[in-house]
């Protein structure tokens, strides 16, 4: 156990030891935080075995600072940034930032919110107006999961101050040992960077969207212009031939029979079976078979007629 005071951390972190728990409360003889810290022994250790031993201790540190970050609002409030600082960066527990998705993106920060943000980047409201969500930026950066976003010591002070601390600038002012006016032009330039890293991760969102052009190959044809002509023009010279021996055809025969009229009446009364009057004149009746040589009509036929019934009386 040992004092959470900075040259002690120093000292501690210099040979290799990491952060694991902190107590909340200070002693109350000495006015100290408790602090446990472990260290990997890499020379106890296989090869094999080596990146498990750095992985567990990883796990206590990521847990560690995530309650870190959360307390840093209460009895950590009165830390100096500095010290606070030393505590989040621990060069012996290597891990990769990871890229904001936009789905998180919109779980922390509205369409308004982001709005107000680059309403501030631009210098058109005071800097009150966006303090609510300077604790959301602040905890995702100490977080790991802004991948490529990188603040120089004094904006990470800044930053850390105001959002996960929740100082004013006249506190920071005494802790950075920096003017109000140059802090505030600090913080402005900050959040210009955050509004262009959201920005960024919305473009890349919609850009995924938008379905890509395909690339276009020109390849050259097989046969050329007057070659094309030619087949082109062999095609309709024998099409034309063909039309011209259907001239002399008489194709009369194959006409549909009835008119529009007869079909739309035969149809609409939704018979299977249509049937429509042939258009063709029946030839006249010349009669000469039942005429004799005289010019007279058939008198035999009528009297062997009459002969039949009278017979029939009787």
């Amino acid at each position: 156990m040992w004092s959470a005071r900075q040259l002690g951390l120093r000292f501690w972190k210099k040979n290799g030891f990491v952060p694991v728990y902190l107590r909340q409360t200070a002693n109350e003889l000495t006015g100290e935080h408790s602090c446990i810290m472990l260290k990997n022994l890499k020379d106890d250790c296989d090869e094999d075995n080596e990146e498990k031993k750095e992985s567990w201790l990883v796990s206590y540190w990521k847990d560690f600072r995530h309650r870190f970050i959360s307390l840093l609002s209460f009895e950590f409030r009165k830390f100096g940034t500095s010290t606070v600082l030393s505590i989040l960066q621990q060069k012996h527990c290597k891990e990769e930032c990871q890229d904001l998705s936009k789905t998180e993106l919109d779980y922390e920060f509205t369409t308004y919110d982001l709005k107000r943000l680059e309403l501030y980047s631009q210098n058109m409201v005071d800097y009150h107006l966006i303090m609510d969500l300077i604790p959301s930026i602040s905890k995702l950066f100490f977080l790991k999961k802004m991948s490529g976003f990188n603040l120089s010591a004094v904006q990470l002070a800044l930053l850390l101050g105001i959002g996960l601390q929740h100082k004013t600038i006249e506190d920071l002012e005494k802790d950075i040992d920096l003017p109000v006016s140059q802090l505030l032009g600090l913080y402005n330039r900050i959040l210009r960077k955050v509004v262009q890293y959201f920005n960024r991760i919305i473009e890349e969102s919609v850009e995924k969207t938008i379905i890509k052009p395909t690339k276009v190959v020109m390849e050259p044809v097989k046969n050329t212009l007057d070659e094309e002509l030619d087949e082109v023009a062999g095609y309709v010279k024998n099409k034309l031939e063909k039309s011209a021996t259907l001239e002399g055809v008489d194709l009369s025969h194959y006409a549909i029979k009835g008119t529009e009229e007869e079909w739309d009446s035969a149809i609409s009364g939704g018979k299977t079976s249509v049937s429509i009057k042939s258009s063709k004149t029946k030839r006249p009746f010349s009669g000469v078979h039942n005429l004799n040589v005289n010019g007279d009509s058939n008198k035999q036929t009528s009297k062997k007629r009459k002969k039949f019934k009278t017979e029939k009386k009787f």
